[in-house]
């Protein structure tokens, strides 16, 4: 016992510092993945020449799309109670390295986003639109909001990340004063969502001249309060009242033109310009 006992002692210490060098390896991983797109945000824009290289082969793997970065705004919504939302504009960045096909999303701070499925499907779409292959890369996607929020409607935000991949798979610049909100299908197709009204605030507020809304969605509901007095007790009551989007960010003093689309082949056009 008094050769046995001792090295029993010793197992419980070689397991902590192996799990303690799995935790170490995880976060150093981590820490890299952040630094990896950060990076590459702030990387200059490639070339012309590499740019006309890039489209005319159709697929480009190496330094070309290790370097290519870009952002754009989703917008989501916020219930703050019965009947009472705000729109909240978001900044989702994007790049893509080298890799296997895949995307990875995180948010700063903490946002509840159901983004991760929308985005990989987002990444097909693009794929397919732009008819560039990119098995052999990975898109790093990263939503900077200004609060810890919950955001509703997490899909909506589907339209915007394909607008994003097609952007970076072709080295196309976007406008930052076009915003875009509906989900999207791996065909391209741009699906309807809720809260527009509320959605075009927020982005009226970032900056944007244009929204786009998928198709049939131009009018949407808002919820209009009344008050009713009775005796000493006031009782409100919400009544829902449909509105034009753009005439009614015209009365809240926003000058931004909605438009509906149903393709990314459109909503591409009014953020590249052309």
């Amino acid at each position: 016992m008094a050769v046995t006992e001792p090295l029993r002692n010793k197992k419980a210490p070689s397991a902590t510092y192996v799990l303690l060098c799995l935790l170490v390896t995880s976060l150093a991983l981590n820490v890299i993945l952040s630094y990896v797109l950060l990076y590459e945000l702030q990387r200059s824009t490639p070339s012309a020449s590499s740019t006309s290289a890039s489209r005319n082969a159709g697929v480009a793997i190496g330094a070309f799309y290790s370097h290519n970065a870009s952002s754009i705004y989703i917008v989501g919504v916020v219930s703050e109670g019965d009947y009472a939302y705000r729109g909240v504009a978001m900044t989702l960045q994007g790049a893509l390295i080298e890799g296997e096909g895949k995307v990875y999303v995180s948010t700063t701070p903490k946002i509840g986003i159901e983004l991760q499925e929308a985005a990989e499907t987002a990444f097909k779409a693009a794929q397919r639109f732009t008819k560039v292959d990119a098995s052999r890369l990975d898109l790093l996607l990263s939503v900077i909001g200004s609060e810890s929020i919950y955001v509703v409607d997490g899909p909506s935000a589907g339209a915007a990340v394909a607008v994003l991949a097609s952007s970076l798979l072709l080295n196309r610049s976007i406008r930052s004063d076009v915003v875009i909100t509906g989900t999207i299908d791996e065909l391209g197709n741009i699906g309807q969502v809720g809260g527009i009204v509320y959605k075009a605030e927020a982005a009226a507020k970032a900056g944007a001249k244009i929204f786009l809304v998928p198709l049939g969605q131009r009018t949407d509901v808002v919820y209009v309060a009344v008050e009713k007095r009775v005796g000493p007790l006031i009782y409100i009551r919400y009544y829902p009242q449909l509105v034009d989007v753009e005439e009614y960010l015209r009365g809240k003093g926003y000058d931004v033109e909605v438009v509906e689309v149903s393709t990314l082949r459109e909503a591409f056009d009014y953020f590249t310009g052309a």
